[in-house]
């Protein structure tokens, strides 16, 4: 298996390389909206993207639109808390430029998780930034777990660490891989 560093720096490579990024992000989009898991959550949680990743504005916005309460991440010392945003003035610039919520933490229950990543295998393992976030967030959250990636960044064989926690769904452009059958 190839180092993750390796990976993301192919990976990248390849997402810059596509000319047609914003449609590709709206049918994924699309995809993951018609998802049951999707469809039925009162409760998510949504990352704001970073260059080379699929666009989530639209996403929060198409969740607003349909009554859900957005909650955005916010990196700490102790790990992620989520808040939940009314718009978009609700944010300001954090770790790595990642705009970051400026409410409070909640405590509410969310019912799905966009997950991001920079590299994915069919079992639902990830290779985000290395900062382990999110690990340490999934090893004791109980909603669904869905990413959005570019089918580029789907591979058959990716390296796994013992800590190291599974997605349940990977939405591409192309497909929907369901890695873990607990919700359909």
């Amino acid at each position: 298996m190839i180092e993750k560093k390796l990976l993301r720096q192919n990976v990248h490579r390849q997402i810059r390389e596509l000319d047609d990024r914003p449609d590709r992000d709206r049918v994924i989009i699309h995809t993951l909206t018609e998802l049951k898991a999707w469809r039925e959550a009162d409760t998510v949680a949504v990352t704001l993207a970073l260059d080379l990743e699929i666009d989530t504005l639209p996403l929060i916005r198409l969740a607003w639109q349909a009554g859900k309460s957005v909650f955005v991440p916010k990196v700490t010392k102790q790990g992620l808390t989520f808040h939940e945003i009314h718009s978009f003035e609700d944010l300001e610039p954090g770790v790595m430029g990642i705009l970051e919520p400026t409410t409070a933490a909640t405590t509410r229950t969310i019912d799905v998780c966009i997950v991001p990543g920079r590299v994915f295998d069919r079992s639902g393992y990830r290779i985000g930034w290395g900062g382990g976030y999110y690990d340490r967030f999934l090893a004791t959250y109980e909603g669904v777990t869905i990413s959005l990636a570019y089918d580029v960044q789907l591979l058959d064989d990716i390296p796994v660490e013992p800590h190291d926690i599974p997605v349940e769904f990977i939405v591409t452009e192309r497909e929907t891989v369901l890695c873990s059958p607990s919700f359909s």
